[in-house]
């Protein structure tokens, strides 16, 4: 059909090896540019969101740290419009860069564990995550931790099982910029710590150099913002505290029950489509929640950690958390869905399901000036 023949011919540029990876650069340039635009005239007559308000009001004052937050999304905020301008369309250029560039990161992970077929269609799949798209547009201090966690995530994958000094060195920068995102982010270096210790493979590792460059170089990394925090009494601690800490246990079990209800809602498309496509078994089922091999199960405690985690810290701490926090531990969920060998991909299901991905954006984009003058009219 001639309606598909520009999805064949985007399929073919992303699975041919001579042309992939700059094809990849320049489908999700224009995916940023798509959602850049949709943003630009959905939020025309709303302005900007507080927590974009509040980080632009951060930038112009740089500091090591905020009475809130870290200080990394401030000094991104603070690079960006010195190259752009200060407006709204290019706010949301930078907001959509997140989820763009965190793609990017997942394509190369992915090419560790997937064939190209998987790979382009698990690439899809995250496209239908509203934190890629939708919530992305709102920067602020969850957005920033998408690209940072899964650079740190991929370099821990590879520190891990290459031993690699510049991988392990990557890791930490990864990891302490991402705790300079949010502190939230201590769900990431805790899991990422719980799969290297529960891998078969853990005396090797922790006897090569690798964990201790990670360690060293994240601490330095680190450590100005450390002194800053001992400097300011722990400020940033004690305003999560009082938004988010000390209530009553059974709001907190609540809470984390929701955080598990909703994390899996907002994945739950891309999950039901790859199931739907893949038709795996129980024993792939099984396999792929938790796989046989040693380097496909590492990738899955480092999938589970992160995301499971906060709910046992919660319920220690009597901390509120929600699953809008869940919006950065996604990296690896299409190698975790896709890298069983019981899932078989074929060409005809990366076909529609690229029609799909590509045609989403295509409609909000026309819908966007009514979706303009709903939110308009709401507001008044």
């Amino acid at each position: 059909m001639r309606l598909f023949q520009p999805i064949d011919a985007l399929r073919a540029a992303l699975t041919d090896p001579a042309r992939r990876e700059r094809n990849i650069v320049l489908v999700l340039a224009v995916y940023a540019v798509l959602w850049t635009i949709y943003g630009t005239v959905t939020k025309s007559g709303q302005g900007l969101h507080p927590d974009m308000t509040e980080l632009l009001d951060w930038s112009r004052d740089l500091s090591l740290g905020y009475l809130k937050h870290p200080p990394f999304a401030a000094w991104l905020v603070r690079l960006w419009f010195t190259v752009f301008p200060v407006a709204g369309w290019s706010y949301y250029l930078l907001a959509m860069a997140m989820p763009a560039l965190t793609l990017w990161i997942v394509w190369r992970l992915s090419a560790d564990y997937l064939d190209i077929e998987k790979r382009v269609f698990g690439l899809a799949l995250l496209t239908l995550v509203p934190f890629f798209n939708f919530h992305a547009l709102k920067f602020n201090v969850n957005t920033v931790l998408m690209p940072l966690w899964a650079a740190t995530t991929l370099w821990f994958l590879r520190s891990y099982k290459t031993r690699s000094a510049l991988y392990a060195a990557l890791a930490g920068v990864g990891a302490a910029c991402a705790m300079m995102g949010k502190y939230w982010s201590i769900v990431l270096v805790g899991g990422l710590a719980v799969a290297a210790v529960i891998d078969s493979r853990r005396a090797a590792y922790f006897r090569s150099a690798a964990p201790w460059i990670t360690a060293a170089v994240g601490l330095v990394v680190l450590s100005p913002h450390l002194i800053w925090l001992v400097r300011n009494d722990f400020a940033p601690f004690s305003y999560a505290v009082v938004v988010h800490g000390a209530k009553p246990f059974a709001e907190t079990v609540v809470a984390a029950l929701g955080y598990l209800a909703g994390s899996a809602g907002y994945v739950a498309v891309p999950v039901i489509i790859a199931l739907a496509a893949g038709r795996p078994s129980r024993a792939t089922l099984a396999d792929m929640a938790w796989p046989a091999d040693a380097d496909r199960r590492l990738m899955a405690a480092a999938f589970w950690a992160p995301l499971l985690l906060p709910v046992l810290g919660a319920l220690a701490s009597g901390t509120d958390i929600t699953s809008l926090w869940s919006m950065s531990a996604w990296t690896l969920l299409p190698v975790l869905l896709l890298s069983p060998p019981g899932m078989t991909i074929a060409a005809i299901d990366t076909r529609r399901l690229l029609a799909f991905a590509v045609v989403l954006p295509l409609v909000m984009l026309i819908a966007s000036p009514v979706i303009a003058v709903v939110a308009l009219r709401s507001v008044h």
